[in-house]
């Protein structure tokens, strides 16, 4: 039997090996694997007692606590797959958050949702006769771990957990993982970064409801046993020197980080003279588009301070695949391509130009790693050669089993073997180059907004012609990440419309757009189909209403 239970079992052995320092409130809460046995073992038989049955799925709710390892770890020691979900926020708009969430938990069927007395008060107001069965995590600590919960039978093929998409109105989709795929990309990954649990330190801050906060920050460092120095998502968003300080404390040698909070720490940090950053030897840029720019200026604003341009690397990373799929080699920067603008837009084609032509700057995500296969295909599905343009497709030992309960959209995806990732990017010189989306996907900060589902919330508003919308994502560098755009076609060209848009996508979609641009009818750019052309639309935006003259710095 091949489970992530096993390395779990066989460190926890040792009663002082340490597993994470959880930093939390300007305190430090070191937990051991035994700890993290013990803790998981009492909520494997809370979860029995609770009538859970294996194979049934515990979505874990809760605020950021030592209680979500040992309440997902508890899990599968009862045989039951656990899927970590985001708690709701203030920002989101009630109707529409309970509404959607009614949806995801029918989807679910059978199970339960483990989380705190006062939000299952909230669900029990909001989403009547509810199929799960609602779990209190305040009635756990009643619950004795001192007998072993007996480990139902595990497969290699067994689904060890979901992993959900994030998702705006559209309803969050469940990546169903195997024991056996997250083991090899584990194995895989941890080569690559010729990880050593004896020396290295792994910092982060990132959320464990995303991928790379699972995989990288806590399945990595709980199966290859090196120790992870954990810190609140929201107290690092308030006072981002947190991490730098945990850095150079606990003497950290892996940080994994989305585009944006790069730029995040370049913007509001001001380092002390004494700051030491010099035991990093991997920052990784991963999650959404890596830039260039962002390289640059966070090689050169902590230069002083321990960071060499040869620790910055970068990762093309997905739940489907568990996690990473390409990772720049740790010897060298990654490389960066100035690209011909005109070949890019009208043949998808790569011709390097001199950066004092008009030119799109590429930042090489590295080679695919072993164990997976990747190709760049063109519409009928043809493999592209090198230096074309086409979307990315992959196939590989360690693939997501499917879409939980959801058929129709694995086989959509998921096609001969190959997964179909809906990017799109070229190979160079053997490394994979990310462009865009054919799925009109923009990722705002980390997250992830579909153009379709913005252009019909604004459609919906009065005032606006219905299906004249466009969505744009705008890279800022001032944040190192996209903004989204709005135009819209409208015979009320008012302020008070502007508003209107802007706070039904913050009502209902939790976003708050960089720009609302009111146009009158016919100033929209189609296609020769008759369909919208946001590429067209993004560069007439610039030229006309942005008062910027040049194309974005992304596709």
């Amino acid at each position: 039997m091949v489970s992530l239970l096993n390395p779990l079992s066989r460190f926890a052995s040792d009663p002082q090996r340490l597993f994470c320092r959880f930093l939390q409130g300007g305190r430090e809460t070191e937990l051991t694997y035994a700890d993290l046995w013990h803790s998981s073992q009492r909520y494997a038989r809370f979860y029995r007692q609770s009538g859970l049955q294996p194979g049934e799925v515990v979505l874990i709710v809760l605020p950021h606590s030592t209680d979500l390892f040992a309440s997902f770890m508890g899990a599968m020691l009862a045989g039951v797959i656990p899927s970590f979900m985001p708690p709701r926020t203030d920002k989101q708009e009630q109707g529409l958050y309970w509404s959607s969430h009614q949806k995801l938990f029918a989807r679910i069927g059978a199970g339960a949702l483990l989380t705190t007395r006062e939000y299952e008060t909230l669900i029990h107001e909001n989403i009547p006769g509810l199929s799960l069965r609602l779990l209190a995590i305040e009635d756990v600590a009643q619950v004795s771990s001192s007998v072993p919960v007996p480990i139902p039978p595990i497969t290699d093929e067994s689904v060890a957990l979901l992993q959900h998409s994030s998702g705006t109105t559209g309803l969050k989709k469940g990546v169903a993982l195997s024991h056996r795929a997250i083991l090899r990309q584990i194995e895989v990954y941890s080569s690559a970064l010729r990880l050593d649990p004896s020396k290295d330190v792994i910092a982060s801050w990132l959320p464990l409801y995303h991928d790379m906060g699972l995989i990288a920050c806590f399945l990595t460092p709980l199966v290859t046993g090196t120790p992870v120095v954990m810190l609140d998502p929201f107290e690092w968003v308030a006072a981002p020197r947190l991490l730098l300080d945990a850095i150079q404390k606990y003497r950290a040698t892996l940080c994994w980080q989305p585009n944006f909070a790069f730029q995040h720490l370049c913007r509001t940090v001001r380092p002390a003279p004494t700051l030491d950053l010099s035991s990093m030897r991997a920052w990784i840029d991963c999650s959404e588009p890596c830039r260039a720019e962002t390289l640059e200026a966070f090689t050169l604003k902590f230069s002083a301070y321990g960071v060499r341009r040869e620790n910055f690397h970068v990762c093309y990373a997905m739940a489907e695949t568990v996690f990473a799929v390409t990772q720049t080699a740790l010897a060298r920067p990654p490389g960066v391509l100035a690209v011909c603008s005109e070949k890019l837009r009208t043949a998808r084609s790569i011709e390097l130009v001199a950066t004092d032509k008009q030119h799109q700057r590429f930042l090489s995500n590295g080679a695919v790693l072993p164990g997976l296969q990747l190709r760049i295909v063109d519409e009928a599905g043809d493999v592209l050669p090198e230096n074309r343009v086409g979307e990315i497709a992959l196939a590989g030992d360690y693939l997501f089993s499917g879409y939980y309960h959801l058929p129709e959209e694995t086989a959509r995806k998921l096609r001969g073997g190959w997964y179909h990732t809906g990017d799109l990017g070229f190979i160079h010189e053997g490394e994979l180059y990310v462009t865009g989306r054919t799925n009109d996907l923009i990722i705002v900060h980390g997250r992830n907004y579909y153009a379709h589902d913005i252009e019909h919330l604004v459609s919906q508003v009065e005032g606006v012609h219905p299906g004249r919308v466009v969505a744009l994502g705008l890279y800022r560098a001032a944040v190192g990440s996209e903004e989204i755009v709005i135009v819209a076609e409208t015979t009320a060209q008012t302020s008070a419309l502007s508003d209107s848009i802007k706070q039904t996508l913050l009502n209902q979609a939790g976003l708050l757009p960089y720009d609302v641009a009111l146009v009158a009818a016919g100033w929209l750019v189609k296609t020769t189909s008759g369909k919208i052309s946001r590429a067209e639309n993004l560069l007439k935006y610039q030229r006309q209403l942005s008062g910027q003259t040049q194309p974005p710095a992304s596709p």
